[in-house]
């Protein structure tokens, strides 16, 4: 299980979105409607991804964060 942490400045709804290395959606996890503040995702990967670099895409209110993240076991 992967925990990702990230912050928001204005409350609203939030998708998160996990794609491989070459830009394939593998997930997606409507976080949902969330407030302002710090905020934990935990997602578990369908597929054994151990040793994966992903990337994870969050939009909140049409801005977007990308970040990398790596899967080990």
């Amino acid at each position: 299980m992967s925990k990702i942490k990230f912050s928001i400045e204005k409350p609203g709804n939030v998708t998160l979105e996990i794609y491989n290395l070459i830009g394939l959606k593998i997930d997606e996890l409507p976080a949902g409607h969330l407030e302002v503040g710090d905020h934990t995702v935990f997602w578990k990967p369908k597929y054994n991804l151990s040793g994966s670099v992903l990337n994870y895409r969050i939009e909140l209110n049409k801005q977007v964060i990308k970040e990398n993240m790596f899967i080990v076991r």
